[in-house]
């Protein structure tokens, strides 16, 4: 008999405080190399046990968010991307602190080498999950969620099919920023143009083409809603690129 699986919990108080503080350093209120109030003073102004504050404290700890010692308090640290790997809920804090250019380039440059991969290494199981999305998109996609679902599930198959977990693992959590305004940069011929490209990238991949990889990895990003040389050019103009978070449930 088969032992049956726990009901789901809802968000424990800890969780509550760690995302308020995540909040409050997303927004700049609290900066690197900021001290949080004493855990005593937290408690008071938020109205919960000091172990509710110590859990919240020791979970942003171990996501390199903060760093506690004893006698010198608690300190916001310099914040790297690797924690999004592990907590969605870190989105929002990673597109305010680090910028959507920086992570768009990142994956432009991580998806170059997945494909590569992926045009050496794909089976038939791997183009066939290729064509299946493919044939989804056809007709195309008629609003930019559906179509940024379907996005994601072609990226994910690509990855797959260069047989690398770890490369895979590492393009998920990119795959689920959005830029701001995308959504209504979205019309029937920025989607044509992306689907194009992506049948373009299945035929490089079906034909073990590394040459036509590239290719066809380049225009990808150059065309869609929003392109790395259009990031390229608003944070020249703005000094910094903003974007928005994905929802806070990661999809795998």
């Amino acid at each position: 008999m088969t032992k049956a699986w726990p009901n789901p919990t809802v968000q424990t108080l800890p969780d509550q405080v760690a995302r308020t503080i995540l909040q409050r350093i997303a927004t700049g209120e609290l900066m690197p190399g900021h001290r949080l109030p004493s855990q005593r003073d937290l408690a008071q102004s938020m109205g919960v046990g000091l172990a509710v504050i110590r859990e919240a404290v020791q979970r942003l700890a171990a996501l390199n968010v903060v760093e506690a010692s004893h006698g010198s308090g608690t300190v916001i640290r310099p914040f790297r991307w690797m924690p999004l790997i592990y907590d969605p809920a870190l989105f929002h804090l990673a597109m305010q602190r680090i910028g959507i250019r920086d992570l768009w380039e990142a994956r432009r440059l991580l998806e170059g080498q997945i494909i590569r991969l992926a045009a050496e290494r794909r089976t038939p199981a791997d183009l066939a999950a290729m064509r299946a999305i493919l044939k989804r998109a056809d007709p195309l996609p008629t609003d930019y969620e559906a179509s940024q679902a379907l996005n994601r599930e072609f990226h994910l198959a690509l990855a797959r099919a260069g047989q690398n977990a770890v490369l895979e693992d590492l393009l998920a959590p990119l795959l689920d920023v959005r830029t701001e305004g995308a959504a209504h940069r979205f019309s029937s011929t920025t989607c044509r143009q992306t689907w194009a490209a992506h049948r373009v990238i299945y035929d490089a991949v079906a034909a073990r083409s590394l040459a036509a990889a590239d290719r066809a990895i380049q225009r990808h990003f150059e065309i869609g809603p929003i392109a790395l040389q259009e990031v390229d050019a608003r944070g020249r103009a703005a000094g910094n690129v903003s974007a928005v978070a994905p929802p806070l449930v990661r999809r795998r």
